[in-house]
């Protein structure tokens, strides 16, 4: 995973103004941008890697890994999000407005620290995905499916990242803190 100091200098200037917003609109703004995100481009990565094995599988090996690693993360990333929301953000939330949470989870840091974990594995399947690609690195004479793919893995890869980093680092904390 990206640490701070590998962001970009604009990355970096929007993660100082996130992490000076209240608790509750730092969720907001994870659920309307990040979540919002996956749910949009996971399926469209599904397409394009469906359209390539059909079309690319036979003469290139990386292609089938490629697909069973993206799918994988979302696999992975579909029931992370559901659990997010309707688990641990509305206790984040109560915590923040300073009501007693009754969930069946014991202390926040429970799901707090799943949470962590499953982000963990999201980064190694990161990192499986850029070693198959290169880094997304678009071979020569690749077709425009192709082409999208990888710019939108890229995109998604970087993404992930920043969510993760938010999550990580500025909400999870300043949820125990409560």
């Amino acid at each position: 995973m990206l640490t701070p100091e590998l962001f970009s200098a604009e990355q970096q200037a929007r993660l100082s103004q996130l992490d000076q917003l209240p608790l509750i609109d730092l969720l907001n703004h994870i659920e309307a941008t990040h979540h919002k995100y996956i749910r949009d481009t996971a399926p469209l990565l599904q397409e394009y890697l469906q359209r390539m094995v059909i079309a690319h599988a036979d003469d290139h090996e990386e292609i089938l890994p490629l697909s069973h690693c993206v799918t994988e993360l979302i696999a992975e990333l579909m029931p992370h999000l559901i659990k997010e929301e309707r688990i641990l953000f509305p206790a984040i939330r109560s915590l923040s407005m300073g009501q007693e949470v009754n969930g069946c989870f014991g202390h926040i840091g429970n799901p707090i620290h799943v949470m962590e974990h499953e982000h963990d594995n999201a980064g190694e399947i990161l990192q499986q995905l850029r070693a198959i690609t290169h880094n997304y690195l678009i071979p020569e004479g690749a077709c425009n499916t192709w082409r999208t793919c990888y710019k939108t893995l890229a995109e998604f890869d970087a993404d992930l990242q920043m969510h993760i980093h938010l999550e990580n680092n500025m909400l999870f904390p300043k949820a125990l803190a409560l």
